[in-house]
């Protein structure tokens, strides 16, 4: 018996020194997060955004030839991570990206909840619209805000990390627009769920699981625990009459919880998910660093070559001998074209660039969603609070609040009395804060922040965005240097017919209606009445004060898409064809979002990685 008893103490004591192993590597990890998050902010908020691409200019005017590849792809976004994986399946075709950013999966770029920050950071380029005529008119200059990721995964750095698809109805309007029926989205729905590893990991969210996929790439998961906000939400949406729904499944009208690409609580950003695993694969290089000037083209026979980058300093060509593929972002992309001789003749002669193909198009149709994320209702709810070692405890993990990028997950998607067809409305649940970080977050001005603020601090918001715009604006060079931003016209509520604010008025009254349920009455939500000097001359509340309140407060949701749309006839405005092949020039295709010639009626992500997916196979097929 004593032998036994002495083991017995033995092991008590081992697992009492593991236990306290296990303890003292969680505080090493919390202490590391700790001073990670603190460090990652003060850089942020201390950096200065870049207002051109100066940075990329070479020292000396050599030009060296950097060799000679099957396919070279600009971007390492969202299309250009997945189209190199897919790519670079073939093991014999050597594929080049090329990006000029860097690696950004950080362990503070993945915390979730610090995702504000990043739009501060160098993962940012910094982009602004021209002052806005429409929209945005109580921001700073009245330049809209146009952040887009620099780096390895694109916008995925920095964006809400949801995953949605996209409306059904969108895709199968592509496969009308296009001639070409493999768009309708019942053939696309196996394309989706290549790419996705579905985990239901929040037992309350609406899912239909035959429309999901598992194994695939990217891991798409909910914040757990779900945020009381969301719940509240739901069920405030039910008890107006609508559905709650899977909004990644047969429909997505109606109220759900976003699903999000996190792994394990953090941000899975999309180069992390597609590239990593296969980086070293001899016949894939990335080359981050290097910035593309212009897509070489044989103008004897409208055939793109190659390319000519900077990198460190230097100046390089690469060759290209099957293909070009621009995935450089609904900006660059456009620009590289233009750069390059592709676009409107008038324009590339008013910026002095030779015309190799005049591709009215170009540039010259392009869209984002307006979002009004400043309707705020006090309220005497009280968000779970808990310190950032508690919350760090949690997010190691894999759940709690910083496993969030947005305040709640709740959303619902719906149709106004003016659509018919797509959604053209999205509600999301938010609880609000006015702060000193959030007006530069906004870049609103300190009168108007503080006017609709007054003396609260914290209340529950619904924000509005219209999804399905007909307002379009352009993208532009502001001269014939690539190292120039380009001149950026989002045009936002600009249609002469008034549809677009008249929809995102509509979503006022369904953001009233539900914060006068039973759901959030439980919280004793009440508008928070506080009228804006600029608006003060019509009547308060009146329809017109509201839609003076809208065009002063609303800005762009960064669902940013179609600057070069698929089309059938380039006379009408397409760039690319059923293929996404550039009308005019052989070798060349654009796989991003520039390409959506309509709206998905959301969060682009998705949406941009299934038409990486499509564009790889039918390249797969061109080069048997």
């Amino acid at each position: 018996m004593a032998n036994l008893s002495d083991k017995i103490y033995a092991a008590s004591i081992a697992f009492l020194l593991c236990l306290a192993a296990v303890r003292s590597q969680d505080s090493d990890l919390i202490n590391y997060f700790t001073n990670l998050i603190a460090e990652g902010q003060s850089a942020a908020l201390s950096n200065q955004l870049p207002t051109d691409a100066s940075m990329y200019k070479p020292t000396d005017d050599s030009v060296t030839d950097y060799g000679t590849f099957d396919f070279v792809i600009v971007g390492g976004g969202v299309g250009g991570s997945v189209v190199a994986r897919r790519l670079s399946d073939m093991e014999n075709q050597k594929v080049l990206l090329l990006e000029a950013g860097t690696f950004a999966d950080d362990d503070f770029y993945r915390i979730p909840s610090m995702t504000a920050y990043l739009a501060f950071s160098e993962v940012q380029w910094g982009f602004r619209s021209i002052p806005q005529k429409t929209a945005c008119l109580g921001i700073i200059n009245q330049r809209c805000s146009a952040y887009r990721g620099k780096g390895m995964g694109g916008t995925s750095i920095l964006n809400g990390g949801i995953y949605q698809r996209g409306v059904p109805e969108g895709f199968d309007e592509y496969a009308e627009i296009t001639k070409d029926p493999s768009w309708a989205y019942k053939n696309l729905l196996p394309l989706f769920k290549k790419s996705e590893d579905f985990h239901h990991n929040d037992p309350d969210a609406p899912v239909d699981l035959e429309y999901h996929g598992t194994g695939g790439p990217l891991y798409v998961q909910y914040v757990t625990p779900q945020n009381p906000i969301t719940t509240t939400f739901l069920q405030a949406n039910r008890e107006v009459g609508n559905k709650v729904v899977d909004y990644n499944g047969p429909s997505q009208e109606g109220a759900t919880v976003f699903q999000l690409y996190l792994k394990n609580g953090q941000r899975q950003n999309i180069s992390s998910a597609f590239l990593d695993p296969v980086m070293d694969r001899k016949n894939l290089e990335v080359l981050t660093e290097s910035y593309v000037t212009k897509i070489n083209i044989d103008k004897n026979n409208k055939k793109a070559i190659g390319v000519t980058f900077t990198h460190h300093g230097k100046t390089y060509t690469v060759n290209a001998d099957k293909e070009v593929i621009l995935s450089a972002g609904v900006y660059q992309t456009p620009q590289i074209l233009l750069l390059s001789g592709v676009g409107p003749k008038e324009h590339l002669e008013e910026v002095g660039i030779e015309v190799i193909e005049d591709l009215e198009g170009v540039g010259s149709s392009l869209q984002d969603d307006p979002i009004n994320q400043v309707i705020v209702f006090r309220s005497n709810y009280s968000a779970p609070s808990g310190t950032l070692q508690e919350q760090l405890a949690d997010y190691l993990e894999g759940r709690g609040p910083l496993t969030q990028v947005l305040s709640a997950q709740g959303v619902s998607f719906l149709r106004s009395k003016y659509e018919k067809k797509l959604i053209d409305l999205e509600l999301i649940s938010a609880a609000a804060g006015a702060s000193e970080f959030g007006r530069r977050y906004t870049d609103m001005r300190s009168e108007t922040y503080h006017a609709l603020w007054g003396n609260t601090t914290r209340g529950l918001a619904i924000n509005i965005a219209n999804v399905n715009p007909v307002s379009k604006g352009t993208v532009r060079l502001k001269s014939s240097s690539p190292f120039d931003y380009p001149l950026i016209d989002f045009n936002m509520l600009s249609d002469p017919e008034d549809k677009d604010i008249a929809v995102m008025y509509e979503g006022v009254k369904m953001v009233m209606d539900l914060m006068k349920t039973p759901a959030y009455q439980r919280y004793g939500a009440e508008f928070i009445a506080n009228p804006i000097p600029e608006c003060t001359k019509h009547e308060l509340w009146s329809r017109d004060y509201w839609y003076c309140f809208l065009r002063y407060t609303s800005t762009a949701a960064y669902h940013t898409r179609g600057s070069c749309p698929m089309g059938a006839d380039p006379k009408k405005g397409a760039v690319v064809d059923h293929k996404l092949r550039v009308f005019g020039i052989k070798n060349l295709r654009v796989i991003d979002t520039s390409v959506l010639p309509v709206t998905m009626s959301g969060h682009p992500t998705g949406t941009c990685l299934l038409i990486a997916e499509k564009a790889s196979e039918d390249i797969k097929a061109d080069h048997k």
